[in-house]
């Protein structure tokens, strides 16, 4: 994904180690524009460098601002959190990963900020007010503090999902081939006199290849089961039998 007007801001970040991780999370994410409001240490420090791999152009380039307001500009604010109950003060503006992102598509909202906190306090309860929406990470344990940088990769996975045309895409079944196989089952269905709903039949077929989401190659070896030339050959090997 090329940058489309992403910035990430990092509020105060202690650590040169998580620094670099977030520089390198960035360029894996094709994001250009990183954001620090008063590092608490060196970016171009030794470690910040080692650990931000491919991604050390990044920090060479980030931009340091003294106050948020500035870090944030005119931007879209997405702040992010472990604790809900900090959004008290911005009227509980706080979603799940997942709606957070339904909500940016739906939208179109494809330039955006997201603000990440401190290691050890996170962003402050007037920081969240200033975001037009905060986003927190659901997990099943009692303990959900993430490392900032761990969340990072989470939150842009799910937050820039919609925006990327991925490469694995094209390895799936399309209509074409969707059609073709029922098709196929369909001919089947209505070869054998003892199926009474043969529509019935039919469609819990279909429903189940829709859940199924096939790739290419399980669509045209499922074919080749259905096939009419299949059924052929196997009759005439038994009638050489």
């Amino acid at each position: 994904m090329k940058d489309r007007g992403i910035r990430i801001v990092a509020v105060e970040p202690l650590y040169q180690i998580n620094l670099g991780y977030i520089a390198r999370i960035a360029k894996n994410f094709g994001i250009s524009d990183i954001a620090l409001v008063n590092p608490r240490c060196k970016v171009l420090g030794k470690n910040a460098l080692k650990y931000s791999k491919h991604g050390a152009d990044l920090l060479h380039k980030a931009r340091v601002f003294k106050s948020l307001e500035g870090a944030i500009g005119n931007r879209f604010a997405i702040g992010t959190t472990a604790v809900w109950h900090k959004t008290d003060k911005s009227f509980y503006n706080i979603y799940p990963l997942d709606k957070a992102a339904m909500m940016l598509q739906k939208n179109n909202i494809r330039d955006f900020c997201i603000l990440i906190g401190r290691e050890s306090t996170g962003l402050s309860k007037e920081e969240l007010q200033r975001c037009n929406m905060s986003v927190i990470i659901q997990t099943p344990a009692d303990y959900s503090t993430l490392n900032i940088s761990h969340a990072l990769s989470i939150i842009l996975y799910g937050l820039t999902g919609w925006l990327v045309n991925r490469r694995i895409g094209n390895i799936y079944a399309g209509s074409k081939e969707i059609e073709a196989l029922e098709k196929l089952f369909g001919n089947l269905v209505r070869r054998h006199s003892n199926i009474r709903d043969r529509e019935g039949v039919q469609r819990a077929f279909r429903n189940v290849l829709l859940r199924a989401n096939p790739t290419s190659k399980e669509a045209k070896a499922i074919a080749i089961a259905l096939s009419d030339r299949h059924e052929t050959g196997n009759r005439r090997r038994r009638s050489r039998a």
